[in-house]
């Protein structure tokens, strides 16, 4: 399965990216690489988003859940608390990127007939 995620959207632009935030999203790329979770769903992408407040009280950055090609794409654009994470050292940012993805796979285990239970193993198994 590729598990493609992005570094946080509005973030990123203001404020930059997180080292330690990019090589675990490459790392977990390749760890997810040669695994297979569903028979129909094989490409997973997820977009946080990183704002203030105010921006998704104007209805920017709404989250949605897409799937495409034949459900064989699922594309998950996701918000995460802009405070919490401006203010998280590495580490902290780390988990809060990794709670995220962990939220953001569930949403699509049924319509994808996705093995969430095994993802979430696997996930967890990764270092």
């Amino acid at each position: 399965m590729e598990l493609n995620i992005n570094l946080p959207a509005y973030f990123k632009e203001h404020y930059g990216a997180d080292d330690e935030v990019y090589r675990f999203c490459q790392k977990a790329y390749l760890f997810f690489k040669d695994r297979e979770y569903s028979n129909i769903l094989h490409i997973v992408g997820i977009m946080p988003v990183v704002a203030p407040q105010e921006m998704y009280d104007r209805g920017a950055w709404k989250e949605s859940v897409r799937f495409l090609d034949n459900q064989n794409v699922a594309s998950i654009v996701i918000r995460m608390n802009f405070e919490d994470y401006y203010h998280a050292d590495s580490m902290g940012k780390l988990e809060q990127t990794k709670e995220m993805i962990l939220t953001a796979v569930k949403r699509i285990k049924t319509k994808g007939k996705f093995d969430y239970v095994k993802f979430k193993e696997d996930f967890l198994s990764l270092k």
